[in-house]
C-alpha cells in the first residue's frame, strides 16, 4: 500500500470512509469515465460544506490511482454494473491534494503556494528519478517533463480548493499567486496535454474576475446548475428512505428536518446531517456555524434592498422570485447587492434553489433553526417587533378563532411590507401571512407551500412539531385574490386539502383569507376541521 500523501495515495482513505454506513455514490465514476481525455475533462464541483466532497475525492482517487488494487473495492458498488466499468481502474497517475492542509498561521502567500509546490514535486522526484532532477523546482513544468518521457497523463483531484479565499478573503496576493498557479497547470499550452481529468471540488465557484472566470476552461456543476452531477452532490430522496427503513427512522420526520434542496428532478439532502441522525436516531440541528456565515452576517446587516426583511421571510417560509445570481463574483469580498448575498447564502448551503422556477428558498427545518439562531444572535429590532406581534395573532388564531383580530393583524403586516411588495401576485399574499406567523416557529416546523392533497395544492401548510401535538392544532390555509374567504374555506373542503396531512392525528383549523385589491382589505375565516 502506498505511503505517499499526494502522489498515488491510494485507497487507505476511501476504504476509512466505507468502514461503517456508506451510501453508494460510485456511479459518479461513470461520468468521469466519459469526460476523461476530453474538452469537458475539466470540472469545479462545488456544494455546501458537509455534502461529502470529501469522500467523493477519497473514491475517485482509490479508482484512478496506480500501484493499488481497487477491484475487491468497486466490483462490491453500483458502478460494476455499468459497461467496460474497470478500463481506467488503477490506471492512472493521480495528484491528490487537499489544499487546506497547507494552512499554517504564519504562512503569506508566496509560502502557501511554495508549500503547496515542493510537497507534491518532492513526491514526483522520488518516483520519477530518471526524469526530474534537483533543479526542477516548478511542479506545472515538472508535469510536462513526466508526460512528455513517459505520454502518461495525470488525474488532478483537489479539494477544498476554494480555501484560500473563504480563510483569507482579503489576501489579495495570496489569491493571485494561488490562482497563477491553478492556471499555469491546468490551463497553460503544455500542461493541458499532460491532464486526463482535473477533478476540483469546493464550496465556491471558480472566481471571477469582471464578468469571467479565471479557469474558464472548467465545466462547473453547482448548487445553482448541477448539470449532470444532481444525484452525486448529495443523497437522494430514495437513498434516505432506505436508510431510514434500515435504520427504523421515522421517514416523513427526516423529509422535514432534512428534505429541501431541489438540484434538477431530485430532492436533496445533507449527507452529514443523515448519517448522524442513523448514528444518534435524533431529530436535531447537526449543522454547525461556520466562519463563512459569521462573516456573510456583516453583509445581512447592511440590508442591502430589503435584505432583513427578506431574510425574516424566508425563515417564515416565504419564497424569493427574480433573484439574479449571475451577480455573484464567487468570493467573500465583493458584495454591493442583495443578490449576491442571497446567491453566496446558496452556495454555503444556508438557502436552496430552484433553478427551474428561479426561486430561492429555505430548505428545511435544520437550516431554518440555524438560520433563526443567528438572526436572535444579532438581536434584530425588525424580528424582535414581528415576534411581539405574531405572538398575539397565534394566540388570537389558534385558540380564541378570532377572524377579525386575524383580519387587522394582517392588514398591519401588509402596510409595513408594502414598501418592499407589489401586492399584486397571490405570491405577496403568502409573504404577509408568513410573516405576520412569525411566532409560529416556535410550535411549528417550516411551513409547506403548494403542499400536494386531494385534488390541487394546498396553499401553506403548518404542521405541529412533535412535541406541541395536542397542544396547537395543525393550520390548513388557503389565500384567495378578489374573491373571499368563504370561498377559500369551501375550496378546502371540495379539494381535501386536508389530505396532505391524514397521517397527522391531532386537531387541524381551516382559515380561509381573501385580499381584495380595491378596498386594500383583508378578511378570514376559521373553522375546525371535522374527520
Amino acid at each position: 500500500m502506498s505511503t505517499n500523501i499526494y502522489l498515488n495515495s491510494g485507497n487507505r482513505k476511501f476504504l476509512e470512509d466505507i468502514a461503517n454506513t456508506y451510501v453508494d455514490k460510485t456511479e459518479l465514476i461513470t461520468f468521469t469515465n466519459s469526460v476523461m481525455s476530453t474538452k469537458n475533462k475539466f470540472m469545479c464541483v462545488t456544494r455546501p460544506r458537509r455534502f461529502g466532497k470529501s469522500i467523493t475525492a477519497d473514491m475517485l482517487c482509490a479508482y484512478y490511482s496506480k500501484d493499488c488494487d481497487s477491484l475487491p473495492i468497486f466490483e462490491k458498488f453500483k458502478i460494476s454494473q455499468k459497461k467496460n466499468w474497470d478500463v481506467q481502474l488503477n490506471k492512472h497517475p493521480v495528484i491528490y491534494v487537499d489544499m487546506q492542509s497547507f494552512a499554517r498561521e504564519d504562512s503569506n502567500g508566496l509560502t502557501y503556494v511554495e508549500a503547496i509546490n515542493n510537497s507534491v514535486l518532492s513526491e514526483l522526484k522520488a518516483h520519477y528519478p530518471n526524469v526530474l532532477s534537483c533543479e526542477d523546482i516548478s511542479l506545472p513544468q515538472a508535469i510536462v517533463k513526466i508526460y512528455q518521457s513517459n505520454k502518461e497523463q495525470f488525474v488532478f483531484i483537489i479539494d477544498e480548493w476554494d480555501y484560500v479565499f473563504r480563510a483569507f478573503p482579503k489576501d489579495s496576493i495570496l489569491q493571485e499567486l494561488y490562482i497563477d498557479f491553478l492556471r499555469q497547470l491546468f490551463k497553460s499550452g503544455p500542461n493541458v496535454e499532460t491532464v486526463a481529468l482535473a477533478y476540483i471540488t469546493g464550496i465556491l465557484p471558480i472566481k471571477k474576475y469582471k464578468t469571467d472566470s479565471v479557469l474558464n476552461n472548467f465545466d462547473e456543476y453547482s448548487m445553482l446548475e448541477p448539470l449532470e452531477l444532481a444525484s452525486s452532490l448529495g443523497f437522494t430522496k430514495e437513498e434516505v428512505k432506505g436508510l431510514c427503513d434500515k435504520n427504523g427512522i421515522d421517514f416523513c420526520e427526516t423529509c422535514r428536518w432534512y428534505d429541501g434542496y431541489r438540484l434538477g428532478s431530485y430532492e436533496i439532502f445533507n449527507p452529514r446531517s443523515i448519517m448522524m441522525l442513523v448514528r444518534t436516531k435524533k431529530f436535531q440541528s447537526y449543522w454547525t456555524q461556520t466562519g463563512s456565515f459569521e462573516a456573510v452576517s456583516e453583509y445581512i446587516n447592511l440590508n442591502f434592498d430589503g435584505l432583513k426583511d427578506d431574510i425574516i421571510s424566508l425563515v417564515n417560509g416565504s419564497q424569493l422570485k427574480n433573484i439574479n445570481v449571475l451577480s455573484f463574483n464567487n468570493d467573500l469580498t465583493s458584495f454591493s447587492s442583495k443578490n449576491s448575498v442571497l446567491t453566496l447564502l446558496i452556495h454555503l448551503g444556508y438557502l436552496a434553489y430552484d433553478s427551474e422556477k428561479s426561486l430561492v428558498y429555505l430548505p428545511n427545518e435544520e437550516i431554518r433553526l440555524e438560520l433563526l439562531g443567528c438572526i436572535n444572535n444579532s438581536k434584530w429590532t425588525e424580528y424582535i417587533e414581528a415576534i411581539n406581534r405574531s405572538k398575539e395573532l397565534l394566540q388570537k388564531l389558534i385558540f380564541e378563532r378570532d377572524a377579525e383580530y386575524v383580519s387587522n393583524c394582517l392588514q398591519s403586516v401588509h402596510q409595513q411590507l408594502s414598501s418592499i411588495m407589489s401586492f399584486n401576485l397571490e405570491n405577496d399574499l403568502c409573504i404577509t401571512v408568513n410573516n405576520a406567523l412569525t411566532a409560529a416557529s416556535q410550535y411549528y416546523y417550516q411551513p409547506k407551500r403548494e403542499l400536494p392533497s386531494g385534488i390541487g395544492f394546498a396553499d401553506l401548510v403548518y404542521i405541529p412539531k412533535k412535541e406541541y401535538i395536542g397542544m396547537v392544532p395543525a393550520l390548513v390555509i388557503e389565500l384567495k385574490w378578489n374573491k373571499s374567504a368563504q370561498t377559500a374555506i369551501d375550496q378546502i373542503k371540495e379539494k381535501d386539502y386536508c389530505d396532505s396531512i391524514k397521517e397527522y392525528t391531532g386537531n387541524i383549523l381551516l382559515v380561509g383569507i381573501n385580499y381584495d385589491k380595491d378596498s386594500k382589505k383583508h378578511s378570514c375565516l376559521i373553522e375546525e376541521y371535522s374527520k
